[in-house]
């Protein structure tokens, strides 16, 4: 008899769809190995972190590149009324900055604290109790140098060092830096190398200067204004004081008192690395 000779085109058409089949099955299951292994990671993120949403506005180093995530507005904010923000350099420091947090306590508001890291790991409590209450915690250096004075690495180190304390006591670094001596927000250098926002001020009360209430009092009340960040130190007692007189007659007058990242959310407005703000209007 004679053979009958399969078309070798047939052939090779059905070990195409074979091999077809069988690359789709190995994708199919490396699909699901993935996914499998990325609902496990969302998992342990979840554990990790419950609070996801609140901490991210606080994201440390290299998660943080470009610009502070988007926040969400908090409810408790109406973007219709007037928003402050107050912000406090130099600190933690030890009584005058937990009478600041007594007062936003029993206000029920919140601000930013732009703490030097070697006042950090003197009152690392008053840190947690601040991050606690929803304050910011913001980025002041180590101690106090002017970044336009020193190199690449050691402006850098200035910084990560407070990341890397901050972190220890709060699970999170800092979004945002005030540099010192309001120096480098106009340096291009110092702007492209720091990959923060740099938070500046509108209404500069001289508290440090004058170290007196009532002209600390006066100096808030006269010049501020809706998207104002409002400079202020919270090493000084004198300062804690106006803040115990002031903080009534602002919510009186109806403005909010939030964080710095908030009131930009409020205003629509992004924070982006290699740039300043001094409000939000």
């Amino acid at each position: 008899g004679c053979l009958m000779q399969e078309d070798p085109v047939r052939v090779e058409i059905q070990l195409d769809q074979q091999a077809e089949q069988e690359e789709r099955q190995v994708m199919d299951a490396s699909e699901e190995a993935d996914a499998s292994f990325l609902g496990t990671l969302q998992d342990v993120a979840q554990e990790m972190l419950p609070e996801w949403d609140s901490l991210l506005d606080t994201e440390g180093p290299g998660q943080q590149e470009e610009a502070a995530p988007a926040m969400a507005v908090p409810a408790d904010i109406d973007p219709e009324k007037p928003i402050v923000a107050l912000t406090f350099d130099d600190g933690p420091g030890g009584e005058s900055t937990e009478r600041i947090l007594d007062v936003l306590e029993q206000y029920q508001i919140r601000a930013t604290f732009f703490v030097q890291g070697k006042q950090v790991a003197k009152y690392p409590d008053t840190v947690k109790r601040a991050f606690e209450l929803g304050c910011q915690i913001g980025n002041h250096t180590y101690n106090h140098k002017d970044l336009t004075s020193l190199s690449d690495q050691e402006a850098l180190e200035q910084l990560e060092s407070v990341n890397d304390l901050v972190r220890e006591q709060t699970g999170a670094g800092c979004a945002l830096v005030r540099p010192p001596h309001g120096r480098g927000w106009k340096d291009e250098r110092v702007l492209k190398l720091v990959p923060y926002p740099l938070i500046m001020w509108s209404v500069d009360t001289r508290d440090w200067s004058t170290r007196d209430p009532k002209q600390t009092i006066q100096s808030v009340l006269s010049e501020v204004q809706d998207g104002d960040i409002i400079l202020l130190h919270d090493v000084y007692n004198e300062t804690a004081e106006a803040v115990e007189t002031f903080v009534p007659q602002l919510l009186e007058q109806g403005y909010q008192l939030v964080t710095v990242n908030e009131m930009f959310a409020a205003k629509g407005k992004e924070l982006t690395a290699g740039h300043a703000y001094r409000n939000a209007r």
